[in-house]
Protein backbone atom coordinates (compact mmCIF):
# COMPACT_ATOMS: atom_id res chain seq x y z
CA UNK A 1 0.00 0.00 0.00
CA UNK A 2 2.80 2.40 0.86
CA UNK A 3 4.40 1.85 -2.55
CA UNK A 4 1.09 2.43 -4.33
CA UNK A 5 0.53 5.73 -2.46
CA UNK A 6 4.02 6.87 -3.47
CA UNK A 7 3.25 6.07 -7.12
CA UNK A 8 -0.03 8.00 -6.98
CA UNK A 9 1.75 10.96 -5.37
CA UNK A 10 4.38 10.95 -8.13
CA UNK A 11 1.62 10.83 -10.78
CA UNK A 12 -0.14 13.82 -9.24
CA UNK A 13 3.15 15.75 -9.11
CA UNK A 14 3.87 14.95 -12.75
CA UNK A 15 0.33 16.04 -13.70
CA UNK A 16 0.70 19.29 -11.76
CA UNK A 17 4.10 19.89 -13.34
CA UNK A 18 2.72 19.40 -16.85
CA UNK A 19 -0.20 21.74 -16.17
CA UNK A 20 2.19 24.41 -14.91
CA UNK A 21 4.38 24.02 -17.98
CA UNK A 22 1.37 24.37 -20.29
CA UNK A 23 0.21 27.47 -18.43
CA UNK A 24 3.70 28.99 -18.63
CA UNK A 25 3.91 28.29 -22.36
CA UNK A 26 0.50 29.88 -22.89
CA UNK A 27 1.61 33.00 -21.03
CA UNK A 28 4.78 33.20 -23.11
CA UNK A 29 2.82 32.86 -26.36
CA UNK A 30 0.39 35.55 -25.27
CA UNK A 31 3.28 37.85 -24.47
CA UNK A 32 4.92 37.22 -27.84
CA UNK A 33 1.82 38.20 -29.87
CA UNK A 34 0.32 41.56 -28.85
CA UNK A 35 -3.44 41.88 -28.96
CA UNK A 36 -4.86 43.49 -32.13
CA UNK A 37 -5.95 46.56 -30.20
CA UNK A 38 -2.41 46.99 -28.86
CA UNK A 39 -0.98 46.83 -32.39
CA UNK A 40 -3.52 49.42 -33.57
CA UNK A 41 -2.62 51.70 -30.68
CA UNK A 42 1.10 51.37 -31.42
CA UNK A 43 0.54 52.23 -35.10
CA UNK A 44 -1.49 55.30 -34.15
CA UNK A 45 1.06 56.44 -31.56
CA UNK A 46 3.85 56.24 -34.14
CA UNK A 47 1.98 58.48 -36.60
CA UNK A 48 0.88 60.82 -33.83
CA UNK A 49 4.52 61.24 -32.78
CA UNK A 50 5.43 62.09 -36.41
CA UNK A 51 2.64 64.63 -36.53
CA UNK A 52 3.66 66.27 -33.26
CA UNK A 53 7.28 66.55 -34.42
CA UNK A 54 6.29 68.10 -37.77
CA UNK A 55 3.78 70.45 -36.13
CA UNK A 56 6.33 71.69 -33.59
CA UNK A 57 9.00 72.29 -36.23
CA UNK A 58 6.57 74.08 -38.56
CA UNK A 59 5.24 76.21 -35.71
CA UNK A 60 8.76 77.29 -34.78
CA UNK A 61 9.37 78.45 -38.37
CA UNK A 62 6.39 80.84 -38.28
CA UNK A 63 5.82 84.25 -36.75
CA UNK A 64 3.21 84.85 -34.04
CA UNK A 65 0.35 85.31 -36.51
CA UNK A 66 1.35 82.19 -38.42
CA UNK A 67 1.54 80.10 -35.24
CA UNK A 68 -1.89 81.29 -34.17
CA UNK A 69 -3.31 80.38 -37.58
CA UNK A 70 -1.63 76.97 -37.43
CA UNK A 71 -3.14 76.25 -34.00
CA UNK A 72 -6.62 77.12 -35.25
CA UNK A 73 -6.05 75.01 -38.36
CA UNK A 74 -4.93 72.03 -36.28
CA UNK A 75 -8.02 72.20 -34.08
CA UNK A 76 -10.21 72.24 -37.17
CA UNK A 77 -8.29 69.35 -38.69
CA UNK A 78 -8.74 67.23 -35.54
CA UNK A 79 -12.48 67.95 -35.53
CA UNK A 80 -12.72 67.06 -39.22
CA UNK A 81 -10.72 63.86 -38.80
CA UNK A 82 -12.84 62.68 -35.88
CA UNK A 83 -16.02 63.50 -37.74
CA UNK A 84 -14.97 61.59 -40.86
CA UNK A 85 -13.83 58.62 -38.74
CA UNK A 86 -17.03 58.57 -36.65
CA UNK A 87 -15.22 59.40 -33.42
CA UNK A 88 -17.37 61.10 -30.74
CA UNK A 89 -16.19 64.60 -29.87
CA UNK A 90 -13.80 64.76 -26.94
CA UNK A 91 -12.71 61.12 -27.15
CA UNK A 92 -9.50 59.52 -28.42
CA UNK A 93 -9.88 56.47 -30.65
CA UNK A 94 -6.86 54.69 -32.10
CA UNK A 95 -8.06 52.75 -35.13
CA UNK A 96 -7.16 52.35 -38.80
CA UNK A 97 -9.11 55.44 -39.88
CA UNK A 98 -7.61 57.83 -37.33
CA UNK A 99 -4.14 56.37 -37.92
CA UNK A 100 -4.39 56.87 -41.69
CA UNK A 101 -5.68 60.44 -41.37
CA UNK A 102 -2.96 61.27 -38.84
CA UNK A 103 -0.32 59.86 -41.19
CA UNK A 104 -1.62 62.03 -44.06
CA UNK A 105 -1.57 65.10 -41.83
CA UNK A 106 2.01 64.36 -40.73
CA UNK A 107 3.05 64.06 -44.39
CA UNK A 108 1.36 67.37 -45.22
CA UNK A 109 3.01 69.31 -42.39
CA UNK A 110 6.38 67.77 -43.20
CA UNK A 111 6.01 68.87 -46.82
CA UNK A 112 4.94 72.36 -45.78
CA UNK A 113 7.93 72.61 -43.46
CA UNK A 114 10.31 71.86 -46.33
CA UNK A 115 8.77 74.66 -48.37
CA UNK A 116 8.19 77.10 -45.51
CA UNK A 117 9.11 80.68 -46.23
CA UNK A 118 11.79 81.98 -43.82
CA UNK A 119 10.60 84.66 -41.41
CA UNK A 120 13.01 87.13 -43.02
CA UNK A 121 10.99 87.04 -46.25
CA UNK A 122 7.64 87.69 -44.56
CA UNK A 123 7.88 91.38 -45.39
CA UNK A 124 8.17 90.57 -49.09
CA UNK A 125 4.91 88.62 -48.92
CA UNK A 126 3.08 91.36 -47.06
CA UNK A 127 2.38 93.51 -50.12
CA UNK A 128 1.09 90.54 -52.11
CA UNK A 129 -1.02 89.44 -49.16
CA UNK A 130 -2.85 92.72 -48.77
CA UNK A 131 -3.15 93.40 -52.51
CA UNK A 132 -5.23 90.31 -53.33
CA UNK A 133 -8.03 91.03 -50.85
CA UNK A 134 -11.33 91.21 -52.72
CA UNK A 135 -13.19 89.25 -55.40
CA UNK A 136 -11.55 87.48 -58.32
CA UNK A 137 -13.28 85.59 -61.10
CA UNK A 138 -13.12 83.76 -64.40
CA UNK A 139 -16.02 83.37 -66.85
CA UNK A 140 -16.41 81.62 -70.18
CA UNK A 141 -19.28 80.53 -72.42
CA UNK A 142 -17.25 77.45 -73.36
CA UNK A 143 -17.44 74.10 -71.56
CA UNK A 144 -21.10 74.58 -70.61
CA UNK A 145 -20.37 78.03 -69.28
CA UNK A 146 -17.39 77.49 -67.01
CA UNK A 147 -16.93 79.96 -64.17
CA UNK A 148 -14.61 80.13 -61.16
CA UNK A 149 -14.38 82.57 -58.27
CA UNK A 150 -12.20 83.36 -55.28
CA UNK A 151 -13.34 85.85 -52.69
CA UNK A 152 -10.39 86.77 -50.48
CA UNK A 153 -11.92 88.12 -47.27
CA UNK A 154 -8.73 88.36 -45.21
CA UNK A 155 -5.04 88.21 -46.13
CA UNK A 156 -1.80 88.97 -44.33
CA UNK A 157 1.89 88.37 -44.96
CA UNK A 158 1.53 84.72 -43.94
CA UNK A 159 -2.03 83.56 -44.52
CA UNK A 160 -5.36 84.24 -46.22
CA UNK A 161 -8.90 82.93 -46.20
CA UNK A 162 -12.12 83.38 -48.09
CA UNK A 163 -14.68 81.71 -50.34
CA UNK A 164 -14.53 79.84 -53.63
CA UNK A 165 -16.86 78.52 -56.31
CA UNK A 166 -16.22 76.51 -59.46
CA UNK A 167 -18.55 74.92 -61.99
CA UNK A 168 -20.71 75.25 -65.07
CA UNK A 169 -24.33 76.02 -65.85
CA UNK A 170 -25.28 72.42 -65.02
CA UNK A 171 -23.11 71.56 -62.02
CA UNK A 172 -20.63 72.98 -59.55
CA UNK A 173 -19.81 73.53 -55.92
CA UNK A 174 -18.66 76.21 -53.54
CA UNK A 175 -17.21 76.58 -50.09
CA UNK A 176 -14.35 78.14 -48.17
CA UNK A 177 -10.58 78.13 -48.46
CA UNK A 178 -7.58 78.71 -46.24
CA UNK A 179 -4.25 79.72 -47.69
CA UNK A 180 -0.63 80.04 -46.64
CA UNK A 181 1.93 82.29 -48.35
CA UNK A 182 5.18 80.62 -49.39
CA UNK A 183 7.68 82.42 -51.57
CA UNK A 184 5.10 84.62 -53.27
CA UNK A 185 2.49 81.89 -53.82
CA UNK A 186 -0.70 81.40 -51.82
CA UNK A 187 -1.16 77.64 -51.28
CA UNK A 188 -4.83 76.75 -50.84
CA UNK A 189 -6.80 74.12 -48.95
CA UNK A 190 -10.53 73.84 -49.63
CA UNK A 191 -13.75 72.71 -48.00
CA UNK A 192 -17.12 72.40 -49.73
CA UNK A 193 -20.67 73.22 -48.73
CA UNK A 194 -21.98 70.00 -50.31
CA UNK A 195 -20.48 66.52 -50.31
CA UNK A 196 -19.31 65.28 -53.71
CA UNK A 197 -17.79 61.96 -54.63
CA UNK A 198 -14.08 62.58 -55.04
CA UNK A 199 -14.54 66.22 -54.04
CA UNK A 200 -13.31 68.32 -51.14
CA UNK A 201 -14.27 67.57 -47.51
CA UNK A 202 -17.44 69.18 -46.25
CA UNK A 203 -16.77 72.29 -44.17
CA UNK A 204 -15.36 72.78 -41.57
CA UNK A 205 -12.86 70.02 -42.48
CA UNK A 206 -10.32 71.16 -45.08
CA UNK A 207 -8.43 69.27 -47.77
CA UNK A 208 -4.68 69.03 -48.08
CA UNK A 209 -3.05 71.63 -50.32
CA UNK A 210 -4.91 71.32 -53.63
CA UNK A 211 -3.94 74.51 -55.48
CA UNK A 212 -2.08 77.78 -55.30
CA UNK A 213 -2.60 81.25 -56.72
CA UNK A 214 0.05 83.79 -57.58
CA UNK A 215 -0.13 87.41 -58.77
CA UNK A 216 0.39 87.68 -62.54
CA UNK A 217 0.49 91.37 -63.34
CA UNK A 218 -2.95 92.70 -62.43
CA UNK A 219 -4.43 89.22 -62.55
CA UNK A 220 -4.29 86.13 -60.35
CA UNK A 221 -3.11 82.82 -61.82
CA UNK A 222 -4.74 79.71 -60.37
CA UNK A 223 -2.74 76.46 -60.45
CA UNK A 224 -4.15 73.06 -59.43
CA UNK A 225 -2.40 69.93 -58.15
CA UNK A 226 -1.51 67.73 -61.12
CA UNK A 227 -1.01 64.11 -60.07
CA UNK A 228 -0.38 62.81 -56.53
CA UNK A 229 -0.36 65.64 -53.99
CA UNK A 230 2.83 64.23 -52.44
CA UNK A 231 4.74 65.02 -55.66
CA UNK A 232 3.93 68.73 -55.42
CA UNK A 233 3.27 69.15 -59.17
CA UNK A 234 0.87 71.87 -60.32
CA UNK A 235 -0.59 72.90 -63.67
CA UNK A 236 -2.30 76.15 -64.63
CA UNK A 237 -6.07 76.06 -64.35
CA UNK A 238 -7.43 79.54 -65.07
CA UNK A 239 -6.40 83.16 -64.72
CA UNK A 240 -8.66 85.28 -62.55
CA UNK A 241 -9.50 88.94 -63.07
CA UNK A 242 -10.42 91.30 -60.29
CA UNK A 243 -14.20 91.66 -60.07
CA UNK A 244 -15.63 95.03 -59.01
CA UNK A 245 -18.32 95.03 -56.34
CA UNK A 246 -21.61 94.09 -57.94
CA UNK A 247 -19.88 93.31 -61.24
CA UNK A 248 -18.89 90.23 -63.21
CA UNK A 249 -15.60 88.82 -64.43
CA UNK A 250 -14.77 89.67 -68.06
CA UNK A 251 -15.80 86.99 -70.54
CA UNK A 252 -12.97 84.78 -71.79
CA UNK A 253 -14.09 84.71 -75.43
CA UNK A 254 -11.25 82.58 -76.93
CA UNK A 255 -12.17 79.86 -74.40
CA UNK A 256 -8.52 79.14 -73.68
CA UNK A 257 -7.69 81.61 -70.91
CA UNK A 258 -4.42 82.48 -72.64
CA UNK A 259 -3.06 78.93 -72.48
Amino acid sequence: MLGRRKDMTRARCVHIGLAAAVALASCQMAGAAPAPQDAAAQAYDAQDARLNTAYKALSQSLDDAGRQALRAEERQWIAGRDQSCGVPAGTAVKNECTTTQTSFRADELTSRLKQATPASSATASSAAGTSITGDWGYRSDCNLGHSAQLGVTASSATAAEGTWSDGTRVSGNQGKFKGEWRQGKLYLRFCAEDAERGGYPVCPAFSDVAAYVAPEGKRLAWFQVDGPASEGTFSKYVTLDRVPKGGRAPLDKPCKDGQ
